[in-house]
């Protein structure tokens, strides 16, 4: 809720659809996931021991950082995407009335999510079976969110 609440606070004041909030938000929400994956590359959370208590550290980094993606994905508008949990994303699918319609753009792209969190499911699989899988997923989710961040700022201001 901290991420959710702190993001949606921040975006509100400084516009949802500026760009250096957006480059901050994303940019933040990175940094989490990165002293997540350095936490566990530097041994304070042991990756191949999960019934340690020390395994917990890094939840709150990662819970706030998926608390600021919902926030930032409700800022830019695209509620019908839920970024984190792929029941509700189902479920509107399975209860849209305009389905087999041809022109449909809510339901696109709540398809294009649903088939993205699958594939990072299954690329986030792969890479954790490697060495020290886990922090290799964590590094390339950190740095994503990095490189949007910045990407932000490539992109020219909203006009309000």
């Amino acid at each position: 809720m901290l991420g959710s609440s702190v993001s949606a606070a921040v975006t509100r004041r400084s516009g949802n659809t500026r760009r250096l909030s957006l480059c901050l938000n994303f940019f933040l929400q990175g940094l989490s996931i990165l002293v997540a994956a350095i936490l566990i590359n530097t041994d304070v959370i042991p990756e191949n021991t999960p019934n340690s208590s020390r395994v917990l550290i890094g939840i709150p980094f990662l819970a706030w950082q998926f608390g600021a993606q919902v926030a930032s994905s409700r800022a830019l508008g695209y509620n019908e995407i839920p970024t984190t949990v792929l029941t509700s994303v189902y479920n509107d699918l399975a209860s849209d009335s305009k389905l087999w319609t041809w022109k449909n753009v809510k339901r696109n792209r709540r398809a294009g999510a649903a088939l993205m969190l699958l594939l990072g499911g299954i690329c986030g699989g792969w890479l954790s079976k490697l060495k020290n899988g886990f922090g290799i997923v964590l590094w390339v989710g950190g740095l994503i969110k990095v490189l949007l961040g910045l990407a932000w700022l490539g992109f020219r201001e909203a006009v309000e």
